[in-house]
C-alpha cells in the first residue's frame, strides 16, 4: 500500500508520495507541483499594494462565499468582520509595508454575513526596484479551533462566576469578597482616599431555624440577600460571608454618610419578613471600621470591623457600632486572659470551694453549693468575678463546664468516704453549657462510671439562659435532667427578665432569691413585701425557696417567720474548701439549734 499525504477541504486531495520523485523533476515541474499542493491545502490570496484583490484560489472561494469574479478586483475590505479595531491593521500594514511576513490570527466575513477565523501568514513580494508591489496571503481555516476555545473561555468564565457566587442569595460568596476588599485596598493605598467596611449579623436567625427549620431560615436569608442586592451601586459592594454573617464596603469618604447608610440598612431590616404565615421582625448588628485609619491590609481592616460588631451584639443588638482602638486593647486583653485560663485549666489551678443551704426543716440534711475559684500560682485565690472573659466567651465555658462536671463529681466521691451527710450538691451552668450534647453526655457517663446518681445534683440556671439564642436546646437539656432525677434551680429570681410564665413551661422545682432583697429585708418594707410575694408564689406553684446572702440572725428569722424553705449566706457558713467541710459541718448544728422549726 502505497504511502500518502492527505491534505483538507472540500475534495481531499491523495498524492502518493512515492510516486513523485520531486528530486528528479525538472525546476518548473517541482513549482508547479508545490503550487499545486498549495492549492490543495491553504486559502490563498494575492493583493496589489492597496489591497485590491488580484488572485484567489478555489478554497478561498468556497470559505468566503463569494465566486472568483467577485472577488477578483474587489479591496481586500470586503471579507472585514468588525471583530478588529483599525489600530489592529494599521500594525500589520506598518509591517507588510516594510518587506516584513506577518503571522496571525484574523477573523472574517463572509458573503452571507457568517464569521470565520483563519491563521494566516501575509508574505510581501519585493520588486527589483526594492518597492513592495504585491503581497500573498495564505490562510487556513481555525473557525473550529476557534469556537472550541471560546466555549472552553465561556465555561471557565462561568465556572469562575459559580465559584464567586452566593447561590442561596445571589450575592458575592466569601472568596469573591476577599478578592474585591484586596484590589479596593491596593487602590485606595496609593491614593490615601478611605472608605469602609461593615460586618453584619442577624440578630435572630437562629431562632428562625430553631422555631421552622432551615428552609424558612433559608427564606429568611435570600430575603435579606435580595434587600442588601436593591442596595448595590458604583459606591456599595455586598457580600454573603457565610450563615447569617454579610459584608459591606461602603466606597465613600465622609464618616457622617457611612453611618447613615449603615443605619439605613438597619431600618430596611427591620420591615417585617413573612415566613411560614408569621410576620417575622427580624433585627441586625453592623460594625464598622474605615481605611486606613482602623486597618491598611485585609485582615487588620476585617478584624476591627468584627471587634466592631462583637461590640454591637454585647451592648444589646439591632445597632452600628464604630471600631475604635480601645477594641482592639480590650480582644487583645481578653485573648491573653483566655490563654491564661486554658492554662490554668491544663495545670488543673481551679479547685471548688462548699457553700452550705440549710433548711427550715432540721430532718432535711444539709446540701451545698459548688462555687469556682482560680489558685492562681502569681496571683493568690481568684473569685469568679475577676476571670470573666472565660465565664463569658461560649467555647472557653464549656471547657469550663466540662472541668467542673469531672472535678465535682471527684469531690462528691470524696465527701461520701469522709462519711458527710448531704442532700443534693449545686452547680451553676451557663448557655455554654447546651451549645452541644458534650456536657449532659459527660454528666451521664460520670453516673454511670461513679456509681454517683443524678439525685445528688441540683444544677443552678440565671433567668437569661430562657431568653438566650440557645433557649430551645437549655429547656430539652433541663427537661432531660430533670427527669433523670437532677433538680433544677433558678438563681438570682427577681433580678432578671423571665417572667412567671417560664415558672409553669420549664421543669423548676426551687427558687433563689438574690441576696439584694434579702440584704435589705430589715430595713425595707418593700423588700420585705418582695420577698414574701415570692415566696407565696413559688409555694403556691408548689415550689420551694432559697434565701441567698443571709448574714445575720435576724434575716434568718425573718425568712424563717416568712415560710422560706431554706437560707444560705456567711450567717451560716463562708463557702469553704473540700477538706474544711467535715468541720464546717459540726459547727452549723449550733446555728440550725438557734433557727426556730415552724411547721404550722
Amino acid at each position: 500500500m502505497t504511502d500518502c499525504i492527505r491534505t483538507s477541504g472540500k475534495n481531499d486531495c491523495i498524492i502518493s508520495a512515492k510516486r513523485l520523485e520531486l528530486q528528479n523533476l525538472p525546476a518548473r515541474e517541482a513549482d508547479g507541483f508545490i503550487r499545486y499542493a498549495l492549492d490543495c491545502a491553504a486559502i490563498v490570496a494575492v493583493t496589489d499594494v492597496r489591497g485590491t484583490i488580484t488572485f484567489v484560489n478555489e478554497k478561498f472561494c468556497e470559505i468566503s462565499g463569494y465566486s472568483r469574479n467577485e472577488l477578483i478586483g474587489a479591496n481586500h475590505r470586503i471579507l472585514r468582520s468588525g471583530v478588529h479595531d483599525a489600530e489592529f491593521f494599521r500594525s500589520m500594514y506598518h509591517q507588510i509595508a516594510n518587506g516584513r511576513n506577518w503571522h496571525g490570527e484574523i477573523c472574517n466575513k463572509k458573503k452571507n454575513g457568517e464569521i470565520y477565523w483563519v491563521d494566516t501568514t501575509i508574505v510581501p513580494h519585493v520588486a527589483a526596484s526594492g518597492k513592495v508591489d504585491s503581497y500573498t496571503a495564505i490562510r487556513f481555516d481555525i473557525t473550529e479551533r476557534k469556537c472550541v476555545e471560546a466555549q472552553l473561555r465561556e465555561s471557565r468564565e462561568h465556572l469562575e462566576i459559580v465559584a464567586n457566587l452566593d447561590v442561596l442569595t445571589d450575592l458575592p460568596n466569601r472568596r469573591y469578597f476577599q478578592s474585591y476588599l484586596e484590589k479596593i485596598i491596593a487602590k485606595r493605598a496609593e491614593t490615601g482616599r478611605s472608605f469602609f467596611l461593615a460586618l453584619m449579623d442577624i440578630d435572630s436567625f437562629k431562632e428562625v431555624n430553631d422555631s421552622f427549620g432551615h428552609e424558612d431560615g433559608d427564606r429568611l436569608l435570600r430575603t435579606v440577600g435580595m434587600r442588601l442586592r436593591s442596595m448595590v451601586d458604583d459606591h456599595i459592594f455586598v457580600a454573603r460571608l457565610g450563615g447569617d454573617e454579610f459584608g459591606v464596603v461602603f466606597d465613600e469618604t465622609e464618616e457622617g454618610l457611612a453611618r447613615a447608610f449603615f443605619e439605613t440598612i438597619l431600618q430596611m431590616l427591620r420591615e417585617p419578613i413573612k415566613i411560614a404565615s408569621v410576620n417575622w421582625h427580624a433585627s441586625s448588628s453592623i460594625g464598622y471600621a474605615t481605611f486606613p485609619a482602623d486597618g491598611r491590609d485585609t485582615t487588620s481592616l476585617v478584624r476591627a470591623a468584627d471587634l466592631a460588631l462583637y461590640r454591637a451584639k454585647e451592648l444589646g443588638r439591632d445597632r452600628v457600632e464604630e471600631f475604635y482602638p480601645e477594641l482592639l486593647l480590650q480582644s487583645e486583653k481578653r485573648t491573653l486572659a483566655l490563654l491564661e485560663i486554658e492554662t490554668g485549666l491544663r495545670r488543673e489551678d481551679f479547685h471548688f470551694s462548699y457553700q452550705p443551704i440549710i433548711f427550715r426543716d432540721k430532718t432535711y440534711p444539709v446540701s451545698f453549693e459548688a462555687l469556682i475559684r482560680w489558685h492562681h500560682p502569681e496571683r493568690g485565690v481568684i473569685m469568679p468575678g475577676d476571670f470573666q472573659a472565660g465565664l463569658t466567651d461560649p467555647a472557653m465555658s464549656a471547657l469550663i463546664g466540662i472541668y467542673m462536671l469531672n472535678r465535682v463529681f471527684s469531690d462528691i466521691k470524696t465527701m461520701l468516704e469522709m462519711g458527710l451527710s448531704f442532700r443534693r450538691v449545686g452547680i451553676n451552668l451557663t448557655n455554654a453549657d447546651f451549645r452541644s450534647d458534650a456536657f449532659l453526655e459527660q454528666f451521664f457517663s460520670l453516673c454511670k462510671q461513679t456509681g454517683i446518681g443524678p439525685e445528688h445534683f441540683c444544677v443552678e440556671v440565671t433567668e437569661g439562659m430562657f431568653l438566650g439564642r440557645e433557649q430551645k436546646r437549655v429547656d430539652r437539656g433541663l427537661r432531660k435532667l430533670h427527669a433523670a432525677g437532677v433538680e433544677i434551680a433558678l438563681d438570682d429570681f427577681g433580678t432578671g427578665y423571665a417572667s412567671l410564665t417560664h415558672l409553669q413551661e420549664i421543669p423548676i422545682d426551687r427558687l433563689k432569691i438574690d441576696r439584694r432583697f434579702v440584704s435589705r429585708i430589715i430595713t425595707s418594707s418593700e423588700d420585705r413585701v418582695i420577698v414574701k410575694g415570692v415566696i407565696d408564689i413559688a409555694h403556691g406553684l408548689g415550689k420551694i425557696v432559697t434565701a441567698e446572702g443571709v448574714e445575720t440572725a435576724e434575716q434568718a428569722k425573718m425568712l424563717i417567720d416568712m415560710r422560706c424553705d431554706s437560707l444560705q449566706g456567711w450567717y451560716f457558713s463562708k463557702a469553704s474548701d473540700l477538706m474544711s467541710l467535715p468541720s464546717i459541718m459540726n459547727k452549723l448544728s449550733e446555728r440550725r439549734a438557734s433557727l426556730r422549726e415552724d411547721n404550722s
